[in-house]
């Protein structure tokens, strides 16, 4: 239901902005219809506003309408950025037997740091997107409850490993269709964080013997996917 209201304020917010836009290269074309040619081709760049604010008086009601757009349009959100400031990230965040759990798998936003900054005591996290890569990885130092985590599907690389080693409560890895070679997670097991029990590495073509030393270690506990 909030879905259908935010997708109708932003369609009236845009049907509000384009009417302005048009009025002003309207006023453009009866001032002169050269200008107002040159307005109209000149719209994706802020030329109608531009003629609007150089004819200030002739088009505040224009220039006005082009606000209330611009105002109605942000609303949804401006108000799922305040819904998320006061009550937390919703169904993305849930609390289970006293351990917090963050799912930012289809997240749309590049913000992972100010959500992870406000989720220090996350125990289980899923971040399987595209955008998240090793840079995204240089917040997690702060992750120190984190016991289960989901890299699959990212862009996060060898060099991305290095962050994850000092995650002192970490249990299991996913790291599926990364882009981690046979080298880095060899690398990364050889000096692994020291709870790890179980990771996956699958859609990576890194074979068993890259694993097979750091299983054999406690190999009642530990376990792999490649």
């Amino acid at each position: 239901m909030y879905e259908v209201f935010g997708v109708g304020v932003i369609f009236l917010g845009a049907t509000l902005l384009f009417a302005g836009i048009f009025w002003l290269i309207r006023n453009a074309w009866r001032l002169r219809k050269w200008l107002g040619v040159l307005t109209f081709l000149t719209a994706p760049l802020g030329g109608p506003l531009l003629f609007g604010l150089l004819r200030f008086r002739q088009n505040k009601g224009a220039l006005v309408l082009v606000l209330i757009g611009l105002v109605v349009g942000a609303i949804p959100f401006a108000a799922d950025r305040a819904w998320e400031l006061v009550f937390g990230l919703g169904e993305r965040e849930r609390v289970i037997d006293g351990e917090r759990h963050l799912t930012l798998t289809g997240w749309d936003r590049k913000d992972y740091n100010v959500v992870l900054a406000r989720n220090k005591d996350v125990v289980v996290l899923e971040m399987g997107n595209s955008d998240v890569t090793d840079e995204t990885l240089q917040e997690f130092a702060q992750l120190t409850q984190l016991k289960e985590l989901t890299l699959s599907d990212t862009m996060v690389t060898d060099a991305g490993l290095e962050f994850l080693k000092t995650l002192p409560a970490l249990e299991s890895l996913r790291l599926a269709r990364t882009k981690i070679t046979k080298e880095g997670i060899a690398t990364f097991l050889a000096d692994p964080p020291p709870k790890l029990l179980q990771i996956d590495v699958s859609g990576n073509s890194i074979p068993a013997s890259a694993l097979r030393k750091w299983k054999n270690v406690d190999s009642e506990h530990r376990r792999y996917v490649n």
